[in-house]
């Protein structure tokens, strides 16, 4: 370089991605990733970086929410990373700095509570169960009836159910959405059993708060859910 240029000190910069899936996959489930990501954030909270670095990196945990239509090519757990379930609800408890837990989202509405069910003198053996699994699942999302996930110890007509379900809940519960050949029906008795969840979808249309005051709560519990998030959530970026 000539000596009136000026030389330009390249910083490299190294960025990856950190945190723990919650379903999808036997090593993931809500209990690891809390143990996981509560270490995690000790360490950083208490200043402990790496042999190599022992300044504690920035740090953001892989991820906020439970992303449904991520490919799951690397495996089924890719669409279960997030610290809040796909409505915003927290799956486990975090406390981060200072001691401020992880808080969800306020002022949720859901559709109604209803499921899509396989019809009780359906036949487990039915010829056209495969074809309409097949179905459900292409549109919706079924990865938590992998085996050795949330929903694996289900029995079979427990395991039609839930795909049923998860199309109606994702079609919003739309009329029409609830009929695979003459198998389904809809019931008002929750279906789900111990870990396995059946999702009733969130109403987007009905987050509207109804008074001042509401508004008032919410906002205030939105910024210390917000700042509480912000403290661990995200792509992990580490300057090393």
């Amino acid at each position: 370089m000539g000596s009136g240029e000026e030389r330009v000190r390249v910083h490299e910069r190294y960025c990856g991605e950190i945190g723990w899936p919650t379903d999808g996959d036997p090593n993931a489930n809500l209990e690891y990733a809390r143990r996981f990501n509560q270490g995690l954030i000790d360490r950083i909270t208490r200043g402990m970086g790496t042999p190599k670095r022992p300044t504690p990196p920035e740090i953001y945990i892989f991820a906020l929410i439970d992303e449904d239509a991520k490919s799951i090519q690397p495996g089924n757990f890719e669409r279960h990373w997030g610290l809040l379930y796909y409505d915003g609800t927290v799956k486990y408890p975090l406390t981060l700095e200072n001691g401020q837990n992880l808080t969800g989202a306020v002022g949720v509405k859901y559709l109604d509570r209803q499921w899509c069910v396989l019809a009780p003198e359906a036949s487990i053996a039915d010829p056209n169960i495969p074809g309409a699994i097949d179905y459900a699942c292409q549109y919706s999302d079924c990865t938590s009836l992998s085996y050795g996930s949330s929903c694996s110890g289900l029995d079979a007509r427990s395991n039609v159910s839930y795909a049923f379900n998860q199309f109606y809940q994702t079609a919003n519960q739309q009329k029409g959405a609830c009929m695979f050949s003459n198998l389904s029906v809809i019931t008002q008795t929750d279906p789900s059993q111990g870990t396995c969840r059946f999702e009733i979808m969130i109403d987007t249309g009905r987050h509207e708060l109804t008074s001042n005051t509401d508004r008032a709560v919410a906002r205030a519990s939105a910024v210390v859910g917000i700042w509480s998030v912000l403290a661990a959530v995200g792509l992990a970026a580490i300057n090393l």
